[in-house]
């Protein structure tokens, strides 16, 4: 009998413990430690999707913020400039319209040949328009201070259209025709001649 023959006989019990042991440790790897092993891999990958998801969502948040933030400011800033800025009615437009344009006139020198208005406010708006159409006569130079005048007074007045033609009765007086207009805050009835 060779060695190995005796130890195999001898040490059979211990020898079939270690094999039975192996086997049974390497039946518990496959079936209990790898699925729990592919399970915490998956887990972690899930994770850190989710963390990714997490963090796009917080940028979006973020920018949602922003952009709420931004239309309440200029929420806040429109009602300021209708309630600071905007004549509050029709005759509140006109007074203060003919009142500052008359004063300019009469300050650079024009003369205020006529004038007309009207106004428009559209269905469903809380802003109407009051145009006016003015005819001026005076010098060039006049005009131009009346027209800085006009850009520099702190009256929300919007010049539409403006037009410069040579008076046909005196060779030295230029005729300014402008169209104008302002914005007022009104009713959704009011507003309308």
């Amino acid at each position: 009998m060779s060695l190995l023959q005796r130890i195999l006989s001898e040490k059979r019990w211990a020898i079939t413990v270690v094999i039975v042991s192996v086997v049974i440790d390497m039946a518990l790897y496959a079936l209990a430690v790898v699925p729990w092993s592919l399970a915490v891999t998956n887990a972690r990958q899930r994770v850190a999707t989710a963390s990714s998801d997490l963090t796009a969502a917080e940028q979006a948040r973020a920018a949602a913020q922003i952009t709420v933030n931004g239309k309440l400011e200029a929420d806040q800033e429109l009602q300021t400039f209708y309630r600071d800025i905007l004549p509050t009615d029709l005759s509140d437009a006109r007074g203060i319209t003919f009142a500052r344009l008359e004063e300019a006139a009469s300050r650079n020198n024009l003369v205020m040949e006529r004038r007309s208005s009207s106004t428009n406010h559209e269905e469903g708006s809380h802003l109407a328009r009051l145009q006016m159409t003015m005819f001026l006569k005076g010098d060039y130079r006049d005009m131009r201070g009346f027209l800085s005048d006009l850009e520099g007074g702190d009256d929300f007045i919007v010049i539409e259209e403006i037009s410069l033609s040579q008076d046909n009765a005196s060779e030295n007086t230029e005729v300014l025709t402008l169209g104008l207009a302002t914005y007022f805050w009104t009713d959704d009835g009011e507003g309308t001649l």
